[in-house]
């Protein structure tokens, strides 16, 4: 197993504490979470959007908190997987590891066509109208799958200094555009605070939403081992995007009145700041000039999770989960290349296909991927909430606290998929509730099998290798 507990002696280099916090914090591209976040609940929730962005902020701090019980003992590789390992032993770790390589896969697939996304609204919007065609969708897939690829592979500096610029350069503009709609508007708190017109379903459906947002939160701890000091910063950087989806409640609070005023605006086809940015008076311009910043500042993420799959990749290999050759590092960056090379090429190749195939399924394959991230991340999830309970009672330190967190983490990311077996989402999404379970089952299996055999392989030679130097020595 690749881990490595807190007794042994971690080198101080790597990524410093800010760095990985930036890192981190970039990752979780807060423009557009702040361009999304909002009109996700708004559809299902109304006026009670902000009571499912705050159930949501909740459930980020309880999580949270049970990751951090690990980061503060463990310097791992793996992340989560390494952590519940720890605990339940290899077939947790196996399981756990399938579904965040699966997570992983689809956060770079998701957020790809993200950045088309906006990268096409802008050029359409100013009269480039061929930026919709699905060559052009190939080339920009092309371009989101090369550039976090070369960034990525000369380092986690470069990474963290390029990402933090992009995802930095588009805030502001977010800023101002939901201020503007709040002062257009007035916040109508009254309407607000008495969830007019929504209703208990409609905030649970908007808490599934706002769930996407949260998963992947503790993807900092992949690079635990690349990290100055991981005990200390880890910790910090896990809370990062808990502390983000604070701030999207506070937008969200902010953007309600405006949003219902845009519903034919959005069902157009335009996106949510360009529209509030209309209706607030700053005209069309702003709007695009958003869209492009948006689509620039997705590429923060894709660098940041383009680094965290390679890291998991690696570990994975190191424990033989994987194929070894999968551990190979750049001599001059030290870096690990193949394991960059397949993260982001896997996502970009199948994007690349879907468009060339059927440009018209984007979307849906959009949704699709969207929706069953979420549901990889329940096990991980469940199963850490359930670990840090257990740690607790053995070293008899387990605190009301930690139980309340653990209860609010499991609950909070079990309804969602729960709910979407209750009230099942329109075909094809409704078969991303199983897809998600059948998938995790074969790749977890996959994993704990190759982590058996290789295992019982290295036994052996080790064996051998024993009886052969008994031999020359008893010659």
């Amino acid at each position: 197993m690749s881990d490595v507990s807190t007794s042994a002696a971690t080198p101080p280099t790597g990524l410093t504490k800010t760095q990985l916090i930036a890192l981190c914090a970039a990752s979780a591209i807060p423009a557009v979470g702040m361009a999304s976040f909002p009109v996700l609940l708004v559809g299902p929730a109304g006026y009670g959007s902000w009571l499912a962005a705050l159930l949501t902020a909740v459930i980020g701090f309880a999580l949270g908190r049970t990751v951090i019980v690990f980061a503060r003992r463990y310097v791992v590789a793996g992340s989560l997987a390494s952590y519940v390992a720890e605990v339940f032993g290899p077939w947790a770790r196996a399981a756990v590891g399938g579904s965040l390589l699966l997570g992983y896969l689809g956060q770079l697939m998701s957020v790809q066509v993200l950045a088309a996304m906006y990268a096409s609204s802008f050029l359409v919007s100013v009269g480039v109208d061929s930026a919709a065609t699905p060559q052009a969708m190939i080339i920009m897939f092309l371009v989101a799958g090369i550039v976090p690829a070369v960034i990525a592979w000369r380092g986690l500096d470069a990474s963290a200094r390029v990402a933090v610029i992009f995802a930095a350069i588009s805030v502001p503009l977010l800023l101002l555009i939901s201020g503007a709609s709040a002062w257009h508007t007035g916040l109508e708190l009254g309407r607000q605070l008495s969830l007019e017109g929504t209703s208990l379903s409609g905030i649970i459906i908007g808490l599934g939403a706002a769930a996407a947002w949260l998963v992947s939160f503790e993807s900092g701890a992949t690079l635990a081992e690349e990290t100055a000091e991981p005990t200390k910063a880890v910790p910090v950087a896990v809370m990062v995007v808990p502390v983000l989806v604070v701030g999207y409640f506070i937008v969200t609070v902010l953007q309600i009145p405006g949003l219902m005023q845009v519903n034919d605006q959005l069902a157009a086809g335009m996106s949510a700041p360009a529209a509030l940015a209309v209706n607030a008076g700053l005209g069309e311009t702003v709007g695009q000039v958003c869209d492009l910043l948006l689509a620039v500042g997705v590429f923060a993420a894709l660098i940041g999770f383009t680094n965290y799959m390679s890291r998991i990749i690696t570990a994975y290999a190191e424990d033989g989960m994987l194929p070894k050759i999968l551990t190979r590092r750049s001599p001059k960056y030290r870096t690990p290349g193949l394991a960059i090379l397949l993260s982001i090429g896997t996502a970009t190749v199948a994007l690349v296909v879907i468009a060339a195939v059927s440009a018209e399924s984007l979307l849906t394959v959009y949704s699709a991927v969207a929706t069953v991230i979420v549901y990889f991340w329940v096990l991980p999830y469940v199963l850490i909430c359930v670990a840090a309970v257990v740690l607790l009672v053995r070293e008899k330190m387990l605190t009301l606290g930690i139980v309340a967190s653990a209860v609010i983490g499991i609950i909070g990311m079990l309804w969602p998929w729960i709910n979407s077996l209750i009230n099942p989402p329109p075909p094809p999404i409704d078969l991303m509730s199983y897809v998600g379970v059948v998938a995790v089952a074969v790749v977890g299996l996959a994993f704990y099998t190759g982590h058996r055999r290789n295992a019982r392989k290295s036994y052996e030679a080790s064996d051998h290798t024993g009886e052969t130097v008994a031999g020359r020595f008893n010659e």
